[in-house]
C-alpha cells in the first residue's frame, strides 16, 4: 500500500519455502510478498498497516486488492465516489480502479490488506468483476479477520510444516467467503458511496500530489473557488472527516518519513513542507505526535 518501504530478505528453509521470500516494514506496516511457489501465484503480497494518521495516495494496481479495517475509521474513494469505513468492515478494488484512503479520527487504526490475482480461478474472476460499485461490506461474523490472521500471523510468520498447502487453502476459503459476504449485503443495508464532486477530486490531488506540503484551508478553497464553509461542509460529507484533519495527517505522514528516512536538516524539511519556520513546524509535529522530531528521528535511530 505504501510506497516507501525498508525491507528485509528472509532465507526460508528449502524444505518450507522454495522460493526466497521478501518481508517489508516501514514504520507501523508489515508486508510479505509473494508466491514463494507457483502454487500460490494467485496470491501477490498481504501485509498490516497501522497508525492514526495512516493515508495512501491515489494510485491503481493490475490486480484486485482487498482491505480489511481490523480496528478504528476511515475513508476510501475509489475515482468519483467515496465511502466511509469502520471496524469491521471489507473494502475491495478492482484492477485499473484509481483509489486512495485514511484513517479518520484521532482513534487508533490498523488495516489489513492483501493483493490478489484471479486469471487462473476464471469463475471467481468473473463475480468479482460483477460486484458493481457498491464495495463496503461488513464482516459480520470475522470470517475475513479469523482467515486473514491464520494466513499472516500464523502460517507465513510461524512457517509450520506444509505452510504453503495451508496457505492456498485459507486463501481459497477468504477469496470465496468474501464473495458471499459481498452476496449477502446487496440484500442488507449497508454503507452507499457518495460522489465526489470536480472540486473535491482536485482538493485530494492537490494534498496527495504535493508531497506532504502543508496547506490551509483558506488556499484550498480559493483553488477550487468555493468559501471555506462551503469546502469544510461538502469534504466533511463526502470523506467523514474533516478537512484540517485530513490536511494535517497527510502532512505528518510525510514529515515523519523525512525525519525517519533522511539525513535532511529539521528546519530543511520544515520549509519542504511549507511551514513558515522550524517553530512552527516543531510545535506542529509535537502536538500531533507527543515529541519533537528531533526525539523521534533520535528514537528511530535508536530503533534501528
Amino acid at each position: 500500500m505504501l510506497v516507501h518501504r525498508k525491507f528485509i530478505h528472509t532465507q526460508p528453509t528449502k524444505a518450507l519455502w522454495p522460493r526466497t521470500s521478501q518481508m517489508y516494514i516501514w514504520d507501523q506496516e508489515t508486508r510479505i510478498d509473494l508466491p514463494f511457489s507457483l502454487r500460490l501465484e494467485n496470491l501477490i503480497y498481504i501485509g498490516v498497516a497501522g497508525s492514526v494518521n495512516w493515508h495512501v495516495r491515489p494510485h491503481y494496481h493490475d490486480h484486485f486488492e482487498m482491505c480489511y479495517v481490523d480496528e478504528g475509521q476511515g475513508c476510501f474513494a475509489i475515482d468519483d465516489c467515496s465511502y466511509a469505513v469502520k471496524q469491521g468492515d471489507v473494502f475491495l478494488t478492482l484492477p485499473g480502479e484509481v483509489h486512495q484512503g485514511g484513517a479518520a479520527g484521532d482513534a487508533p487504526f490498523r488495516l489489513y490488506y492483501i493483493g490478489f490475482q484471479l486469471e487462473h480461478l476464471s469463475t471467481l474472476e468473473l463475480d468479482y468483476y460483477q460486484l458493481g460499485m457498491q464495495r463496503v461490506v461488513p464482516d459480520g461474523d470475522r470470517q475475513i479477520k479469523a482467515l486473514f490472521d491464520a494466513i499472516f500471523f500464523k502460517e507465513l510468520q510461524q512457517r509450520q510444516s506444509h505452510a504453503l498447502e495451508m496457505v492456498q487453502s485459507l486463501f481459497l476459503s477468504l477469496l470465496v467467503s468474501l464473495l458471499r459476504i459481498y452476496e449477502q449485503g446487496r440484500e442488507m443495508e449497508i454503507v452507499q458511496p457518495v460522489l465526489l464532486s470536480p472540486a473535491l477530486k482536485s482538493v485530494l490531488q492537490s494534498l496527495h500530489t504535493d508531497l506532504g506540503r502543508y496547506q490551509s484551508i483558506d488556499a484550498l478553497a480559493v483553488q477550487v473557488n468555493l468559501s471555506r464553509s462551503h469546502l469544510t461542509r461538502e469534504f466533511k460529507r463526502a470523506m467523514g472527516i474533516s478537512l484540517g484533519q485530513y490536511a494535517r495527517s497527510i502532512s505528518l505522514q510525510y514529515a515523519r518519513f523525512y525525519l525517519r528516512e533522511t539525513s535532511d536538516s529539521v528546519s530543511a524539511i520544515a520549509e519542504r513542507l511549507h511551514f513558515t519556520s522550524i517553530h512552527t513546524f516543531s510545535i506542529f509535529f509535537k502536538r500531533h505526535t507527543g515529541m519533537s522530531p528531533q526525539e523521534y528521528r533520535k528514537l528511530f535511530k535508536l530503533r534501528g
